[in-house]
């Protein structure tokens, strides 16, 4: 009798702990996408040049900034773009 439930019970707790393996893995591969990282470059007005500076996220809710007065990033719509008008986040 005793045989009879744990050759029942055993295949159950192996299937619920590979799909518990199933589940977990695929949470961490959506998690490992949410950072992306975009080079972030300071300019003081619309027509000032773009100065390269620190890396920062596209995807985000606080804004990237540098220094002790915090001066905003910025990212560009392509590398060649002359104007960097793309907001950027911290990571």
């Amino acid at each position: 009798m005793k045989t009879e439930i744990s050759k029942m019970i055993l295949p159950m707790a192996v299937i619920a702990v590979a799909v518990a393996g199933a589940f977990s893995s695929n949470a961490m591969n959506k998690n490992s996408k949410v950072f992306a990282p975009k080079q972030g470059y300071t300019h003081t007005s619309p027509s000032s040049a773009c100065n390269i500076s620190n890396t920062c996220s596209d995807i985000g809710t606080d804004f990237c900034t540098v220094g002790v007065e915090e001066v905003r990033l910025w990212g560009k719509t392509n590398p060649e773009a002359t104007t960097c008008n793309v907001p950027l986040y911290k990571q």
